[in-house]
């Protein structure tokens, strides 16, 4: 047996976990009673219900759309439950986004099915946000103020321009994956480069650098070059033969956009911890910030690159301090005090 086979089994072994069910805590009602009174439920009801009849007319006339596709049925109360719980929150979205021209909608599948599926929706409960002819996937932490954190980014510019010291400190403080371009802003290029990004905020940040000194600081040599930037890895030079087009940069970084170690923040959850995941989750819990935790890190980060190709395999750190309503559902679930590096293998998918 190699040794790269035998650090994964002496790590599985640290604690037994079980099989992971997606569970969102139910905290709309908290947070309601923590709003100010203006932003309080005032019994007006602002998500519009949205048919085939009146969808593509809300959202020609929405500066951008929030919208959840849903089922509901009384002979599965957990379905009602979550239906409940999601209207509850997008309500509350509505109050505090609608005075900004952001629409907050719902779609009943059963009743609706021909829309939702020219939409290409897949699973009931799905949260889809429209802006300016795009469709972005909401698969965050189902709560009101990182759903509406998310949705004032997507209004946001889509790409940053890096022409000075704070902007490159930015960049270069982004844990997460991100893109850097060398464009002419006046060019066709540019515009492709500009649509591709609005199809991945903001999750993946977009850059863009515009004059030769800047550009040799990414090693970007020519003009109407891009690469891709993910966490404990070397850049990917976006291919040479390629021509610059939204269509060519977006099938680049849906190819390469697998992470070897990705992060669980609260703004992508269920995108990394996901039922369509393939294979299993190698997952830590792990404080990088402490001294065992980095230590502990350090050695996940190893163990991650050594299994890069292995398609089956897909490794997930999570960091517990900005979950602190998640930590007694870990622990009573995989049997692991959260506050100390553990690591352990979960299938998604039951």
């Amino acid at each position: 047996m190699s040794p790269k086979r035998l650090l994964l089994l002496a790590f599985l072994s640290c604690f037994q976990i079980h099989p992971l069910y997606s569970e969102d805590l139910d905290e709309v009602e908290s947070q309601e009673s923590q709003l100010p009174h203006y932003l309080r439920d005032d019994g007006i009801r602002r998500v519009a219900s949205l048919t085939k009849d009146n969808f593509a007319n809300t959202l020609k006339h929405s500066r951008l759309a929030v919208v959840l596709f849903y089922l509901t049925s009384k002979d599965h109360p957990e379905s009602e439950k979550a239906w409940e719980s999601d209207e509850k929150l997008l309500e509350l979205v509505g109050r505090v986004l609608q005075p900004q021209g952001i629409t907050v909608g719902k779609v009943n599948i059963e009743q609706q099915y021909e829309l939702a599926q020219s939409v290409g929706i897949r699973y009931a409960g799905s949260i889809v946000i429209f802006h300016k002819g795009k469709q972005v996937d909401y698969l965050g932490h189902r709560s009101a103020d990182i759903l509406v954190t998310f949705l004032h980014k997507m209004l946001e510019q889509p790409i940053t321009t890096i022409d000075t010291k704070k902007q490159r400190k930015l960049f270069d403080e982004i844990e997460s994956s991100k893109v850097v371009g060398f464009f002419d802003k006046s060019s066709s290029q540019y515009k492709e480069y500009h649509e591709a990004a609005m199809n991945f905020q903001p999750l993946i940040p977009f850059f863009v650098v515009t004059d030769k000194k800047q550009a040799k600081q990414f090693r970007l040599k020519k003009v109407n070059t891009l690469q891709f930037y993910k966490p404990f890895e070397k850049p990917i030079a976006f291919p040479s033969n390629k021509a610059i087009t939204e269509d060519n940069i977006k099938d680049f970084i849906e190819k390469n956009k697998k992470e070897i170690l990705a992060k669980i923040k609260l703004e992508n959850i269920h995108a990394v911890w996901s039922a369509k995941a393939k294979g299993f989750l190698i997952t830590a819990f792990v404080r990088p910030k402490t001294e065992e935790g980095a230590k502990f890190f350090s050695l996940v980060k190893n163990l991650a690159r050594g299994f890069k190709e292995n398609d089956n395999l897909t490794f997930v750190w999570v960091d517990p301090d900005p979950f602190p309503m998640m930590r007694e559902y870990w622990q009573k679930s995989y049997k692991i005090d959260v506050t100390k590096p553990s690591l352990g293998v979960v299938d998604p998918k039951q």
